[in-house]
């Protein structure tokens, strides 16, 4: 009995599904509020979906009713939920809101805008295995995927405040990849219908576009923010000495600190929190010393240390700009604090690093 013989397209697919689980694993278990979390969740779910059914078109296509119908709505399905996430991704401190999901009812009005083109030809008394059903599910698609994509352009002016804010241009360059991604999967779709570009490899287009996807788009989630994929309530026991009001200004101070990165800003202290808490300093002061354990300013910098870290372990980028990037005023600040913080040097930590790799 000869063993099981998978094409080149098959292997694509389960790569895109190994990528896809371990992103939907890593947010299982990482995501502490997950609301804020699921829509990342449904976007790779369906994406993953996606490759699973096209790893399976060979040999469930010809048994499964509807198959063909349910790859092509879990592929469609992607620029819709692109455009959920790039709303997530612009308002990162709170889930879209309901009447945001309307993109997700694309999908099964152009379900049933094909069918009903479909119809229209008489050859085609049986939509589901008839080949115009196809087209006119791709076409419906690709003019779903575009109204999607012309959602995310409404906010385009909040997509720009994005790459001007030192704090945000991580988030717009992940923004900038879901959007390409997304054109180039409906552009590869239209194409597969023109004698440009033949259906195999419109459908090998998609798979490797929806893996760089799955690949930029994790990595910059995992490496660039927690707010959506790392959202853990760290004071799950509140100190006693805060009254009620003090803990609602203390989940301020945390979302100024792990969702706006205000460590990113050089100079950023006390007295600037202050002043966009509109409260003393003193008041501050207390706050962050009973709910942290630490001063604001040492706070900050054990927040700027991390980021130092991850930047000296997965780029090759100048010690002086990791610090500038990561808000210190000088290198010899930045020296001094990594030191006392780890132990050793910024360069020492990289090199240690790299020959653990």
């Amino acid at each position: 009995m000869s063993g099981l013989n998978f094409n080149i397209s098959e292997i694509i697919a389960m790569i895109g599904l190994a990528q896809c689980v371990y992103l939907l694993v890593y947010m299982a278990f990482r995501s502490g509020d997950f609301r804020r979390a699921a829509v990342p969740f449904l976007y790779f779910f369906v994406l993953a979906a996606a490759f699973l059914m096209d790893f399976g078109q060979r040999f469930l296509l010809p048994h499964v009713p509807y198959y063909a119908e349910a790859q092509w709505g879990a592929w469609f399905c992607g620029p819709p939920l692109a455009a959920l996430l790039v709303y997530q991704l612009l308002h990162i401190t709170r889930a879209p809101p309901v009447q945001a999901f309307w993109v997700l009812f694309l999908i099964p009005v152009a379900w049933f805008a094909a069918r009903y083109m479909a119809l229209q030809d008489q050859l085609c008394l049986m939509p589901d295995h008839c080949p115009m059903m196809h087209e006119w599910l791709i076409v419906m698609g690709i003019g779903a995927g575009v109204v999607s994509m012309l959602a995310v352009w409404s906010r385009r002016d909040i997509v720009a405040e994005l790459h001007s804010q030192k704090v945000g241009k991580d988030r717009y360059w992940l923004v900038l990849t879901l959007i390409l991604v997304n054109l180039g999967f409906l552009a590869a779709m239209l194409l597969g219908l023109t004698p440009v570009m033949a259906a195999a490899d419109a459908e090998m287009t998609r798979k490797l576009l929806g893996i760089a996807c799955a690949y930029l788009a994790g990595t910059s989630l995992f490496r660039i923010y927690p707010q959506a994929m790392y959202i853990i309530n760290r004071a799950a026991a509140p100190a006693q000495e805060l009254s009620a009001g003090e803990m609602d200004i203390a989940r301020k101070i945390e979302h100024k600190i792990e969702m706006e990165k205000v460590y990113h800003e050089p100079g950023y202290n006390r007295a600037d929190l202050a002043r966009e808490l509109e409260m003393p300093e003193f008041a501050v002061s207390k706050i962050i010393n009973l709910r942290f354990g630490k001063t604001f300013p040492q706070l900050l910098n054990e927040k700027r240390v991390e980021d130092a870290k991850r930047l000296l372990t997965e780029t090759d980028a100048a010690i002086k700009i990791v610090a500038s990037e990561v808000g210190f005023n000088s290198i010899a600040s930045f020296n001094r604090v990594f030191r006392e913080l780890s132990g050793q040097s910024p360069s020492q930590y990289r090199e240690g690093k790299k020959a653990i790799i």
